[in-house]
C-alpha cells in the first residue's frame, strides 16, 4: 500500500503519496461520557467514545457501550493491564501489532468483558487515525467501494419505534410505513414477553399462537414486500427454540436471531439440523477465534458481529473474511452508537459476503444528528459511508465544550 498513488479525496488534489505520510505518536488518550441527565429524543446516552490524539495533530475516535464505568476503568488500569504502555508514545498506524499486544494480555487474563470492549475501541481509532493521515476513507484503505449496495433492516422495538408507534397494536402502520420508505426488512421480538414471563424454559402452543399474531398483521398488510427477521435476545432453551422455529416456518422468515445463548454451538448444530430457517448468531461473540468454533460446527448460517464489542474494524474484518471461506454471510449489530453506525458502513463497504446492515431508524434519523452533521442516512433501503477521511466524523461543533459531555484525559505525555 505504501508508495502507491492514491486520489486525495476530502481536499480536492489530484494524488496523494501514502509513503510522504509522516510518522506519528500517540500523545494523549481520553475518554469521553455524557452525563446521565442528557437525553437525546427521550433516551439516555449508553456509548463511551476513546479519542487518541497524536503529536502532529490528529485524533482519532473510537466507541463502545454499554458499561462506561466499566470500560473507562479498564483505559485507566495502569498497574495490571499497563494499556498506557501499550498506547502512549506508540506508532498509531501499527494497528495489528497493537491489538495482538493487548488482546495477548487480555485473554491471559480471561479474554472479554469491559476489555474486549475496550479494545474495540482502541482499534476504531486507530483506523479512523490512519484514515486522516493518509486522507481516505476506511472503506478505500480495506480494498472497498462507494458502489457497493449495503443493504438494511430496520430493527424495532417499543423502545426504538417510529413516530411513537408500538409493537402491540401499531404493527400494520410500522410495515407500511418501512416499505413505502425502501426499507425491505424488519427484525423484532414477538417472542421476548413470553420468555422472560417463562425464564425461556417453556412455551405453550397457545403463547406461541398469540406471539404468530404479530407476524399475521405484517404479512396481512404488506405481504412479501417486508422480510421478518426474529430476534430472540438468548432467552430460551433447545426444545423452546425448536418448537418457535418449527412454528415460524410456515412464514418464511428471513433469520432466528440469537434464539439461545451463544457458548454451546453443538446446541445450535441440533437446532440448526431442525429448521429451515437461517439461524444468526451472535453480536455477543468476540473476535475471529470465537467465530471459529460456530463455523467449524456448522451451527448458523448468518455471522452477526458488532464492530464496538468484537476486537474493532480490524477484527470484524477478519471475520467476514474468515465467514467467506465457509459461503457464510454476515451482518452488522448496530443498536448502540453513532460511531458505530459510521464504523459498519465503512466495513460494509469493504466485504463481499454482506447480508443486511442492522439499523435503528430513531438513531440515525433523530438522535445521531444531536452530535454529528453528516450522520449516514438510509435511503430507499441502502446506506453509504461517508466519502471523507477516516470514519467519516463531522462533530457538532463545540459539542465537547458542553457541561453534559465529559472529557476525561487518561494519560499523557
Amino acid at each position: 500500500m505504501f508508495g502507491m498513488y492514491f486520489p486525495n479525496i476530502s481536499q480536492g488534489l489530484p494524488f496523494t503519496k501514502m509513503s510522504n505520510i509522516p510518522s506519528q505518536r500517540i500523545t494523549k488518550i481520553e475518554t469521553v461520557r455524557f452525563s446521565p441527565d442528557l437525553q437525546v429524543n427521550g433516551r439516555g446516552i449508553q456509548w463511551m467514545w476513546l479519542r487518541l490524539h497524536t503529536d502532529k495533530g490528529l485524533i482519532g475516535t473510537g466507541e463502545t457501550y454499554p458499561f462506561n464505568e466499566a470500560n473507562s476503568a479498564v483505559i485507566k488500569d495502569l498497574q495490571w493491564h499497563s494499556w498506557m504502555g501499550k498506547l502512549l508514545g506508540k506508532d498509531p498506524f501499527a494497528i495489528e501489532d497493537t491489538w495482538q499486544r493487548i488482546f495477548e494480555q487480555n485473554a491471559f487474563h480471561v479474554t472479554g468483558g469491559a476489555e474486549m470492549r475496550a479494545l474495540s475501541a482502541i482499534n476504531l481509532a486507530q483506523w479512523d487515525i490512519l484514515g486522516q493521515a493518509a486522507n481516505m476513507p476506511i472503506y478505500q484503505l480495506l480494498g472497498g467501494s462507494m458502489s457497493k449496495k449495503i443493504r438494511v433492516y430496520n430493527t424495532y422495538t417499543n423502545a426504538r419505534n417510529i413516530n411513537g408507534w408500538l409493537l402491540e397494536k401499531d404493527i400494520p402502520k410500522i410495515a407500511k410505513f418501512l416499505v413505502d420508505n425502501g426499507i425491505g426488512a424488519i427484525k423484532y421480538c414477538p417472542f421476548d414477553v413470553i420468555g422472560r414471563r417463562n425464564n425461556g424454559e417453556y412455551i405453550s402452543a397457545k403463547e406461541i399462537d398469540a406471539c404468530l399474531d404479530w407476524i399475521r398483521q405484517i404479512k396481512d398488510s404488506v405481504g412479501d414486500d417486508l422480510e421478518i427477521g426474529c430476534e430472540f435476545h438468548s432467552i430460551w432453551n433447545l426444545p423452546s427454540a425448536m418448537r418457535i422455529a418449527k412454528a415460524l416456518e410456515p412464514f418464511n422468515i428471513l433469520f432466528l436471531e440469537d434464539i439461545m445463548l451463544q457458548d454451546n454451538m453443538q446446541a445450535y448444530k441440533v437446532l440448526a439440523q431442525e429448521t429451515s430457517i437461517p439461524l444468526v448468531i451472535s453480536e455477543r461473540l468476540a473476535t475471529r477465534f470465537g467465530f471459529r468454533e460456530m463455523f467449524e460446527a456448522k451451527a448458523g448460517s448468518i455471522a452477526m458481529y458488532d464492530l464496538t464489542w468484537c476486537g474493532g474494524i480490524s477484527e470484524g474484518k477478519k471475520i467476514a473474511d474468515m465467514a467467506n471461506t465457509y459461503y457464510v454471510p454476515t451482518m452488522m449489530h448496530t443498536a448502540g452508537g453513532p460511531i458505530l453506525w459510521y464504523a459498519s458502513t465503512q466495513l460494509a463497504a469493504a466485504i463481499t459476503n454482506l447480508f443486511y446492515v442492522e439499523s435503528v431508524y430513531p438513531n440515525w434519523k433523530e438522535r445521531y444528528p444531536f452530535f454529528f452533521d453528516n450522520v449516514p442516512q438510509v435511503e430507499n433501503g441502502e446506506v453509504k459511508p461517508p466519502n471523507l477521511p477516516g470514519l467519516g466524523l463531522q462533530f457538532k461543533e463545540g459539542l465537547f465544550e458542553r457541561d453534559d459531555v465529559i472529557v476525561e484525559t487518561i494519560a499523557e505525555e
